[in-house]
């Protein structure tokens, strides 16, 4: 071995034991959630297309397209798809969703009224609207997982 090697495989070593103990896959500590099998698939489908629809925004932002960013939320990601998911999930889990419907709406309001010559801090009003979006995305993956 060389001694690169082994300091970086030591490096590696005292990084994974600093780190602590790691959960085993039957230890999740999220919150379980059980649906009916359809109601799963569909269920998984919608929120892939949250998924699909949140990189959309991030593309027209990319692009500069603040108004096309601005109509994809509005389009996918505000309140009011109507999909009936509600009634099998927890109403902690409801909240988060239409918290992240609001934020979106939010978003596509913040993003409508950047200027043809936007400043940095009308990108930076943008990232943050954005991030209400992410935030309850986050907060839902990280308390929840379907059994």
């Amino acid at each position: 071995m060389t001694r690169a090697f082994t300091l970086a495989f030591a490096a590696f070593l005292i990084a994974a034991a600093a780190a602590g103990p790691t959960l085993a896959a039957n230890e999740d500590p999220r919150t379980p959630i059980t649906l009916p099998a359809d109601v799963r698939a569909a269920f998984l489908e919608h929120m892939r297309q949250h998924m699909n629809s949140l990189d959309d925004v991030i593309i027209e932002l990319a692009s500069h397209d603040f108004k096309g960013a601005a109509r994809v939320a509005r389009d996918e990601l505000v309140p009011g798809s109507g999909a009936g998911f509600g009634r099998y999930l927890p109403v902690d889990f409801r909240e988060l969703g239409l918290g992240m419907h609001r934020a979106a709406a939010d978003f596509a309001d913040v993003a409508d009224a950047v200027p043809a010559e936007p400043t940095a801090a009308d990108w930076e009003k943008v990232i943050e609207a954005l991030r209400g979006i992410s935030t309850h995305c986050r907060a839902c993956h990280s308390a929840y997982r379907l059994q």
